[in-house]
């Protein structure tokens, strides 16, 4: 997984690019976007971009890992985890439509990378991994609730026991 540089310039590079792929994919699909495009949006050469990175997918998957690393660290000291979890989503919720519409497994890795080491069950975390994917995708999708009205509609569903859930057919 790449990182954003410490260098500056090409920090700054490295957003550009970010931005010129989120301006492109309002009109194209992101299996259409080439290296060339993101070039000629924002104006760099292809080697500045290969420069920072090795793929199209991997500007999202940067910036995903990017605010995914800021959530973990900044969900420490929260007293209600779960209403703090859409409190900061919400700020972003424009990068998680566009990964989902385009490709929700750049999601589902990034999340499983950052909690593989917590489960010794594979199945437990792809559990965790499946409804926190979701819950957000519908979320930024539907862009209809609030931050506090989303906790309470997860509390409501995972209370229920996930046996029921999986068995209900009605």
């Amino acid at each position: 997984m790449k990182e954003f540089k410490t260098n500056k310039k090409a920090f700054d590079s490295q957003v550009k690019i970010y931005k010129s792929l989120r301006r492109i994919l309002l009109t194209k699909p992101l299996s259409d976007v080439t290296v060339a495009d993101i070039s000629q949006e924002c104006g760099i050469s292809r080697s500045t971009f290969y420069r920072n990175f090795n793929n199209v997918i991997e500007v999202l998957e940067l910036m995903l890992d990017y605010f995914y690393k800021r959530y973990l660290d900044e969900r420490v000291d929260k007293p209600n985890q779960l209403l703090f979890f859409f409190e900061y989503w919400r700020y972003h919720r424009d990068l998680i439509n566009i990964i989902y519409t385009q490709n929700e497994s750049i999601l589902k890795d990034c999340i499983k990378r950052y909690d593989m080491n917590k489960y010794d069950n594979p199945y437990l975390l792809d559990l965790k991994v499946s409804i926190l994917s979701s819950i957000l995708c519908n979320w930024s999708n539907l862009k209809k609730n609030t931050p506090k009205e989303m906790e309470e509609i997860t509390r409501t569903i995972l209370e229920k026991k996930c046996i029921d859930i999986l068995i209900d057919y009605n």
